[in-house]
């Protein structure tokens, strides 16, 4: 079948750049978005907490709702960059983004606007954000990765945004309290700005989205893509504590020192990143399934020590560990994910985007999980819920994962 292609900006001769595979610009690309998102992304699940006054059941439900808002803009983002290009789906969601960080800047930067209207935005801004960028970047990824040395351009990837994680939230913490959080967010949306720049240098790679809105979620359960989803469901489930409820643990821990707070995820990443490095070049010369298998092994030890340890020490010490597990477990994962797409073909824009929306599933239901936690009892234990529903989560994607990649 013949792929419907619409030639956008890009595609003049001045940016011709066919004759590169596009993963130095992709991946610049992307270090500039983690270090945005490390810089102050990593403090806004702080901020909803500050905002709603230290209440966890708001800020779970703004990031319940948003997933699932976000689930079904996947479908139609699909169906965007059929028509008009990964590249400027890609800018879309970078847009969005910006209005994602404005919504919290103008709240700090002009607290006697209405602010309600501004988190609404925020909300929808990073469903857009997300939906728009993260499945054309994971297609082009797959696509321009080479085939030989997938798992090492992977580490090599990861390593320097854990080398960016070094820095970027300590400096981030830093300009929260020496500043304040306007001027923290006002810096993210300038390199988020910056990061538009290599996407002007990445070739064209037409793809075309052959489900429909509803077929597409017929696919996703059906007997094809049933352990495919049930994994990213797992996965998503598990991420979602991460990035939303991890930090706010932090916080409380640190009893409200966003510099502490900053510093010590960037002592935990230092920590991770020469083992993140040479991971991706052990990969490519060792069986990816078993380091799965241990990875999952030493991650779900990790939630646990998470969970039980409430000094500072005893978090680090579990943070270490949770570290390595993340490593052993999420670069194999994501190579074999991208290996899964490659080899999809024609299929690789409806294989990731059916894995990007049975994630965002996960996700939604982990945070609507968590806000019937909350309410039953008191936050202590809604972490500890959360640390154990993440393990059994995690279990049940390493049982799934095992069937979809011996496939």
């Amino acid at each position: 079948m013949n792929h419907h292609r619409v030639t956008h900006v890009f595609d003049s001769h001045r940016f011709d750049v066919r004759h590169s595979t596009g993963l130095p610009a992709l991946a610049t690309n992307r270090l500039l978005g983690f270090a945005a998102s490390t810089i102050i992304g990593i403090f806004f699940p702080i901020f909803l907490f500050e905002f709603f006054n230290e209440s966890l059941v708001p800020v779970f439900v703004w990031f319940g709702v948003m997933y699932v808002l976000r689930a079904p803009l996947f479908i139609l983002a699909a169906k965007f960059f059929t028509r008009f290009s990964l590249v400027a789906s890609m800018c879309v969601g970078t847009f969005a983004w910006l209005f994602y960080y404005l919504g919290p800047y103008a709240i700090e930067r002009f607290p006697d606007i209405p602010q309600n209207p501004l988190i609404l935005m925020s909300l929808v801004a990073v469903a857009i954000s997300a939906a728009f960028y993260w499945t054309p970047f994971h297609v082009d990824f797959s696509k321009f990765a080479s085939q030989k040395k997938r798992g090492a351009q992977e580490g090599v990837l990861l390593a320097l945004q854990r080398a960016i994680s070094m820095f970027a939230p300590l400096f981030g913490g830093w300009v929260i309290v020496t500043y304040s959080y306007d001027t923290a967010f006002l810096i993210g949306l300038v390199v988020i700005i910056l990061s538009l720049i290599p996407l002007a240098f990445i070739p064209s790679n037409p793809v075309q989205y052959e489900y429909g809105f509803f077929e597409t979620f017929r696919i996703m359960f059906s007997k094809k893509y049933r352990y495919l989803t049930l994994s990213m469901i797992g996965y998503g489930a598990e991420s979602s504590v991460s990035a939303v409820v991890w930090p706010i643990f932090l916080f409380i821990i640190f009893d409200g020192d966003h510099l502490s707070f900053g510093t010590f995820a960037g002592a935990v990443a230092i920590v991770g990143i020469v083992l993140q490095f040479f991971m991706g070049r052990y990969l490519d010369h060792h069986k990816k399934k078993k380091l799965l298998k241990w990875g999952v092994d030493f991650y779900a030890l990790g939630w646990l020590g998470k969970a039980f340890f409430s000094s500072v020490v005893g978090v680090f010490a579990a943070s270490t560990f949770h570290s390595f597990g993340a490593i052993f477990m999420g670069t194999p994962l994501h190579t074999l994910l991208h290996e899964k797409a490659a080899d999809a073909g024609h299929y690789i824009d409806e294989f990731t985007t059916i894995r990007e929306v049975a994630t965002t599933i996960g996700r939604a239901a982990m945070m609507f999980g968590l806000i019937i936690v909350v309410s039953l009892w008191s936050i202590n234990i809604a972490f500890v819920a959360a640390a154990i529903v993440s393990l059994l989560m995690t279990f049940l994607g390493r049982y799934q994962a095992k069937k979809l990649l011996s496939k």
